[in-house]
């Protein structure tokens, strides 16, 4: 999934450093979000008071998501998954998921079946899927 927008790629930031999220990570959570379902509009007024507390080891592009609770409003979501999106492409299946935990966003998470997600599609190409 190379041809995929640029996220970093030392597995050690990843990983370990709180930083804010990327415009490529804020706009596919917002693709993500902008289908509506229990508690969608919670969790976009969340985005402003979320950052990107780590990520997976594996050099994946799943980041885990900390929400400041002091500023933002638990969502109502009916699944601790309330929406995820097919990313294919070849021969490769893979998606994103977005995971929420107490009615906070989480992590968003990208996985696949073969190679690891190493990069985040443009959020223009993200078909999302709520669950129902």
């Amino acid at each position: 999934m190379s041809e995929y927008g640029h996220v970093p790629k030392d597995n050690l930031l990843r990983t370990q450093t709180r930083r804010p999220l990327t415009e490529l990570e804020r706009a596919v959570i917002e693709r993500l979000l902008d289908s509506p379902f229990p508690g969608s509009r919670e969790l976009l007024a969340q985005l402003r008071h979320t950052a990107v507390d780590g990520g997976c080891g594996c050099g994946c592009a799943t980041i885990n998501l900390s929400v400041d609770r002091s500023r933002a409003t638990p969502a109502p979501v009916i699944s601790a998954a309330p929406v995820s999106a097919d990313i294919s492409s070849g021969d490769t299946y893979a998606g994103v998921v977005l995971l929420v935990d107490g009615g906070f966003l989480s992590c968003l998470e990208a996985y696949s079946i073969g190679e690891p997600v190493r990069n985040l599609p443009p959020a223009h190409v993200i078909r999302p899927r709520p669950a129902r």
